[in-house]
């Protein structure tokens, strides 16, 4: 168990894990986060200030395609690389936080502006043939889109349970899609609207077992185990209809 304490603002966070190991049973972990925000749990909920915790996974390299249909054929016209995404992002408050507050701070997932225009200069972007602000913000989009339907990415105002006043916890669910490596828990306490305290830990996600050797070998050698994995269907596909029409003839 990691233990985290803010002397001069009376913040203690815990967690309990500093490493999820991952193997070929794994379905998904929750992270165990909780602590107290206040010293005195005499004062007023509203003048306790707020709490605001993300997680921010590994970063790592995500293309997206756009197709067009031509001469009845789906081909792709267009690809945009975003570089040193979050591979895993979570954001959770006590209260809904303003988003203009969040953009001030640098908090968020692919930052934006006051305006309701994208600030691309914050991002590591290859846009090759894209040009028009519309079609980027479709792609950012896209982007937000797919992490949230494989549950990578993820931000709630509703998650953290606050206990007797002063005392908080949240649990927060680690797929067993999520990339391995260091994943930063970054903690803020927020009064009168500014971040008052800010600490960040950090705990890592590694593979163990067979899935460490097969996810290593198909990060190396990438050709090599498309190949592999495309004889094993093959050959899959062969001995099931073999056994199929052996059974059918007898």
């Amino acid at each position: 168990m990691l233990t985290i304490n803010f002397h001069a603002a009376a913040l203690v966070i815990g967690s309990d894990e500093e490493e999820i190991l991952i193997d070929a049973n794994f379905v998904g972990q929750d992270l165990l986060v909780f602590g107290a925000f206040y010293a005195d749990p005499s004062q007023p909920r509203d003048e306790k200030g707020d709490l605001l915790i993300e997680v921010v996974g590994p970063p790592e390299d995500i293309v997206l395609r756009k197709k067009k249909s031509f001469l009845g054929f789906w081909l792709n016209a267009y690809q945009v690389e975003f570089r040193d995404i979050p591979g895993f992002y979570y954001l959770s408050s006590t209260t809904e936080i303003d988003k203009e507050f969040l953009n001030l701070n640098n908090i968020g997932i692919l930052k934006t502006k006051k305006s309701p225009e994208i600030d691309w200069s914050s991002l590591t972007i290859n846009w090759g043939r894209v040009k028009s602000d519309k079609d980027k913000r479709e792609f950012n989009e896209a982007l937000i889109r797919t992490k949230n339907q494989e549950n990578l990415y993820k931000e709630v105002s509703d998650e953290i349970e606050l206990l007797d006043g002063n005392l908080f916890k949240t649990s927060i669910h680690i797929p067993n899609t999520v990339p391995v490596g260091k994943y930063d828990v970054n903690v803020y306490l927020i009064i009168d609207e500014k971040i008052n305290k800010q600490y960040s830990y950090h705990f890592t996600v590694t593979r163990i077992g067979i899935e460490e050797t097969i996810y290593n070998f198909a990060f190396k050698f990438p050709l090599i185990y498309g190949l592999i994995s495309l004889a094993i269907a093959v050959i899959t596909g062969w001995s099931g209809a073999e056994i199929f029409r052996r059974f059918k003839k007898s």
